[in-house]
């Protein structure tokens, strides 16, 4: 009889031993099954893919235009407002001024336009290219100055004609250059103004 007691006291230990196992599973919530409900609103939502950033504008905006930009170099100066939309050299080094083109100038394809332009102060041609929405010219020119009350040849010039489409619009860019370089550069500024 004395062995009960402590068999007693050993069979209630072990129950509670299993016991307080047993509790700690009862708190531990059961995993749900896969694929049902709770398994879904348990998972981690995707994260939702954000819009794209829309790109910066390149460059700076070019004066007197309807939200024309380009990436010139600083040498190039904005036009002063109220002027032509365009940009500008020191010292008369070179210019370039951007136009809407009007449905009768639209007409006129690059030969024409070349015809035109050899009608007045006209030397050479430096090159002249059709693209896919115009055309871009580099040619010589007679360098005129007043002299006295008399217009009067001094030297040569060259200059640039830029035309291309910038959105749905179509303009013609283009200016004085003190060297074929220049003019080359002024080409590629025609070339690389976007739109708002």
């Amino acid at each position: 009889m004395s062995h009960y007691p402590r068999m007693k006291l050993t069979y209630v230990i072990a129950i509670l031993a299993l016991a307080g196992c047993g509790s700690k599973k009862d708190k531990e919530a059961p995993a749900p099954a896969t694929g049902s409900p709770e398994a879904k609103a348990t998972e981690a939502e995707p994260a939702k893919p954000t819009e794209p950033a829309k790109p910066a504008k390149a460059g700076r905006e070019i004066p007197n235009s309807k939200g024309l930009s380009v990436e010139a170099p600083a040498t190039w100066l904005d036009n002063g407002i109220g002027g032509a939309a365009g940009m500008h050299l020191d010292a008369d080094a070179g210019s370039f001024q951007l136009y809407e083109v009007t449905p009768d100038e639209a007409a006129k394809d690059m030969d024409t336009i070349k015809k035109e332009t050899e009608e007045v102060m006209f030397q050479k041609w430096v090159s002249s290219e059709k693209t896919a929405d115009g055309f871009k010219l580099i040619y010589i020119l007679d360098k005129m100055e007043m002299k006295g009350e008399e217009l009067k040849k001094v030297g040569s010039t060259f200059a640039f004609t830029v035309r291309r489409k910038i959105g749905a619009t179509l303009y013609t860019c283009g200016g004085p250059a003190a060297t074929k370089e220049i003019a080359a550069e002024g080409v590629a500024l025609c070339e690389k103004v976007t739109g708002s």
